[in-house]
């Protein structure tokens, strides 16, 4: 059923100076969660469309492990996704996150 995995972020962490200002910004990331990268449909590019983004991947998880994380990270190509939108399919425990794929090396 799944044919991939993702790291989604479970904890943040904000690094300060000796003056107290925020520095950098790291996460704990849960890895190994189990996925299916399906290819998006042409209702879900319309719908991006009309909200102003571009949906580039669909990514079927378990309900359990989505905590409403913001972006996750796709561990076969190491890319770094934004969750523009969630559903969960009819009478399953199986979220869909449409997602948006960030510029290379923005986290």
């Amino acid at each position: 059923m799944w044919n991939g995995s993702i790291a989604l972020p479970r904890r943040k962490y904000e690094d300060q100076d000796k003056d107290g200002f925020p520095q950098e910004e790291s996460y704990e990331w849960e890895h190994g969660i189990p996925a299916s990268f399906v290819d998006v449909t042409r209702n879900d590019e319309v719908l991006a469309a009309q909200k102003g983004y571009s949906a580039d991947q669909n990514i079927e998880i378990m309900e359990c492990n989505y905590q409403g994380e913001s972006f996750l990270f796709d561990e076969s190509e190491e890319a770094v996704y934004d969750i523009r939108r969630t559903f969960r399919k009819d009478k399953s425990m199986v979220l869909v996150l449409t997602c948006e794929r960030r510029e290379h090396g923005k986290i």
